[in-house]
């Protein structure tokens, strides 16, 4: 009989190590993940060669026109990164006089050409060519959420032009300089 007992305990503890596995249960947990994506709306002028030089030469011969001509050959690019809100406005990039004064029968330029093809979607769309003075201007408009890359030839290419408007005007004086002020905005 103790035998028998034996084998029963046996048995039982030989049945309940294999139920154990079966009886055991799956479950699942989960965790929330958050991050925030802040506005940005930056930008920057590659190369940094800090100023773009223009002269007035005299005409070539009696009579003719004074000549404008860019002593600068360097390419000038617009860089910038935005991040906008959902269902937000696009942004402009306006270009404004913002220290010194362009001399009166002088008008002053800038023409961005299109973005380049390197950065994201939803870059901006070149204005033209748009006369700028001391009042903000758009000169690339429709910029969504998006990035240009960061450097020469990447973004839009700037010319800067400057134009005789009223040759009566002009007073010859010494070398005239001025800032162009730049600021990426909401529309």
């Amino acid at each position: 009989m103790k035998h028998l007992a034996v084998k029963a305990v046996l048995v039982l503890a030989f049945v309940c190590m294999h139920t154990l596995p079966l009886m055991a249960q799956w479950g699942n947990g989960n965790i929330n993940v958050r991050f925030s994506v802040p506005e940005i709306a930056i930008l920057d002028i590659e190369p940094d060669i800090g100023n773009v030089e223009f002269s007035i030469n005299a005409a070539s011969g009696p009579g003719g026109a004074p000549e404008v001509v860019n002593k600068s050959n360097e390419s000038i690019w617009i860089n910038y990164s935005s991040a906008i809100r959902k269902n937000g406005n696009t942004r402009s990039i306006k270009a404004e006089i913002s220290e010194g004064v362009i001399p009166k029968g002088i008008s002053f330029f800038i023409e961005a050409s299109s973005a380049s093809a390197f950065g994201s979607k939803n870059q901006g769309n070149s204005a033209g060519k748009v006369k700028v003075e001391s009042a903000p201007k758009p000169i690339i408009t429709g910029i969504g959420s998006c990035f240009t890359g960061d450097g020469v030839n990447m973004g839009h290419e700037l010319k800067y032009f400057i134009e005789i408007s009223d040759f009566t005007q002009i007073e010859a004086m010494g070398d005239y300089e001025f800032t162009v002020l730049y600021t990426i905005t909401d529309n």
